[in-house]
This record gives C-alpha cells, structure tokens and sequence, in this order.
C-alpha cells in the first residue's frame, strides 16, 4: 500500500486520494485458537486482503477493491446521492491519511502471520 500521508491540515475533497474508497474494511474476532489464526492464514493468502489490528484494538480483514462509482481521477460520481457512511466520513479524521499508521498489526502475508506467531511463542 502507498502511504499517502497528508498533513491534516491540507486534506480536503480536493487533495484527497480516495483510499477509503478503494477498500473495504471489516470486523472479525480477535484470534485466540489455532483455527483463528488459521483463518487470517487463509484470508492473507488471497490478493488484495489484508489483516490488522488497529489502535482500539479491534482487529479487521481489508479488502483493496474501489468502489464502482469512484472516478479515475479519485472523485464520487454519485456524490449528492452517495451512502450515508460516506457522508459521515470527514476527510479530516480519516485514518488512511492521518499522521501515522492506521494499524498496530499487520499481515499482508502468510508469512506475516507466521513470523508474529513465533515471536509470540518465544515470548511465552
């Protein structure tokens, strides 16, 4: 993923890049058993899935797939009749853009996955 971070005071519909628009993050539960880590294995092995956990400790799959209805050059072509989660977004709290990493784990690969278990083992 390009990082694209932006101060906060320049970010504006005009500036942003859209990166909300081109994935789709959803909850899951935190991984305890082995089947669960199983799991983020087998999601981290399809392309353009990711797995992470972020700073209020809830843990996500991201899917990078942009909206059907954003335009090439980043803009809603369905603006004014837009969901209402995308109204809600303020571009100024987005956490694609905000000043430091939206996650405190993260997995983009099976081997991701598996180099965080074995530390985690050591640790015990």
């Amino acid at each position: 993923m390009v990082n694209n971070k932006i101060s906060q005071n320049e970010i504006s519909c005009k500036t942003c890049l859209a990166d909300c628009c081109k994935e789709v993050a959803v909850s899951i539960n935190t991984p305890k058993t082995k089947k669960d880590w199983d799991e983020i294995k087998w999601l981290v092995l399809h392309k353009n899935v990711q797995v992470y956990k972020d700073f209020e400790n809830d843990w996500l799959v991201e899917f990078f797939t942009p909206c059907e209805k954003l335009s090439k050059t980043n803009k809603c072509t369905i603006y004014k009749k837009r969901p209402l989660i995308c109204k809600e977004h303020q571009s100024k709290n987005c956490i694609k853009t905000g000043p430091q990493d939206y996650y405190k784990i993260l997995f983009k690969t099976i081997n991701d996955v598996e180099k965080y278990l074995q530390q985690k083992n050591k640790k015990k």
